[in-house]
């Protein structure tokens, strides 16, 4: 494992048990997870099994286990599936919810196969920048026409160039389009990070799936670093993800944003 990849996973760790509250009490995430959602809903349904990378605490998996939908997690932080192991007993879903730790490079070590599609929420892909051993991997786990759906950081946030210049700060406002990766923050930890447009991030993958959906996620709404804007502006901030939910389909809309959520289609023929 690369060092950048073993600080990732000791930087998750720390932050484990804070993890569930932040994110809670982050209302901006929580409005972005219930968009996440609803196209979870459009593609997976009840007795679905699906793969999930950087499951962290299991937020996303709990949520899709209480709709039916069995998932196998995984993370790279043995801390975050350690306290999602605790969920699942204390929640009694051991029938719906498998655990392993396992960073990107390593789901070929999986025995189980034939899933209805995966999942990967919040830019934890965003931690690697080479997908050509994940998409080989996914493609021999996902079932011909399977889907896999992905919430990825974009390389281009408007929110952020605008919040960086009004600071006078350049250089942050255009860190994004950086090849090499910056050291994002990550609750007061550094976390290596690399950025995507979703044209870039589907051509990684373009050997074994087809580009099946394209959504804006958080164009109009500030990204959730910025959630003290919520509070100043509740309504205001309401209204964006309002318009964010109206037009995060449409192009060119759908291409820039904080994040962008790609639904990515396993091709229908035999296996590589």
């Amino acid at each position: 494992m690369e060092d950048y990849l073993i600080h990732t996973r000791e930087s998750f760790d720390k932050i484990a048990d804070s993890f569930d509250r932040e994110d809670y009490s982050n209302e901006i995430l929580q409005w972005m997870r219930s968009e996440v959602y609803e196209i979870y809903s459009h593609y997976f349904k009840e007795g679905d099994t699906l793969l999930e990378l950087n499951a962290g605490t299991g937020i996303d998996a709990i949520a899709l286990a209480s709709r039916g939908i069995k998932v196998f997690a995984t993370d790279i932080s043995g801390r975050m599936i350690n306290n999602l192991r605790t969920k699942i007993r204390k929640e009694n879903l051991d029938n719906f919810i498998k655990t392993d730790i396992l960073p990107f490079d390593d789901i070929s070590r999986l025995n189980e196969s034939n899933f209805d599609g995966a999942i990967s929420n919040f830019g934890g892909l965003n931690c690697i920048n080479n997908f050509y051993n994940l998409s080989k991997d996914l493609a021999d786990k996902i079932k011909p026409g399977g889907r896999f759906v992905a919430s990825v950081m974009n390389s281009f946030c408007p929110w952020e160039i605008l919040y960086f210049l009004s600071k006078g700060k350049p250089s942050e406002a255009f860190r994004r389009f950086r090849n090499n990766g910056i050291e994002a923050n990550l609750s007061q930890h550094k976390i290596k990070s690399f950025y995507f447009s979703p044209k870039e991030f589907a051509s990684q993958y373009k050997e074994h799936f087809e580009l099946e959906r394209i959504s804006s996620l958080g164009l109009f709404t500030p990204p959730p670093y910025l959630y003290g804007i919520y509070y100043k502006a509740k309504f205001l901030v309401k209204l964006f993800m309002k318009t964010d939910h109206l037009i995060k389909g449409i192009f060119p809309f759908n291409r820039i944003g904080d994040h962008f959520i790609i639904v990515l289609k396993r091709k229908l023929r035999d296996r590589i």
